[in-house]
């Protein structure tokens, strides 16, 4: 993945949260993070994915973006919590938006 981050120009990351309220959606840019000690490739972040884009591949996207909705949980389940299912509406319209303001 982080090849395919250092070749766009734009990436925009969709992700649940468990550090908002359930159901919560937000929209922040991001930048590169250090890599903390230790820390195993399949628990990066997006901030992280963007480092090791730039320390691999010598490059990274002039612009990035993370949508996240706060989870309230991550248990196993097989429908969507009743937050989430709320939030999918404001998520969706804010994610439309920000593809249509990235893609200008």
């Amino acid at each position: 993945m982080a090849e395919d981050v250092a070749a766009a120009d734009t990436v925009l990351f969709v992700d649940c949260s468990l550090d908002q309220a359930p159901g919560q959606v937000l929209l922040r840019e991001l930048t590169a993070v250090p890599l903390k000690p230790g820390l195993v490739t399949h628990h990066l972040g997006a901030a992280e994915l963007l480092r090791v884009a730039q320390d691999l591949y010598g490059a990274q996207p002039r612009r990035a973006c993370l949508l996240t909705i706060g989870a309230g949980s991550i248990e196993l389940g097989e429908e969507l919590s009743p937050s989430i299912r709320a939030a999918l509406p404001d998520a969706q319209a804010l994610l439309e938006l920000t593809v249509r303001q990235l893609l200008r």
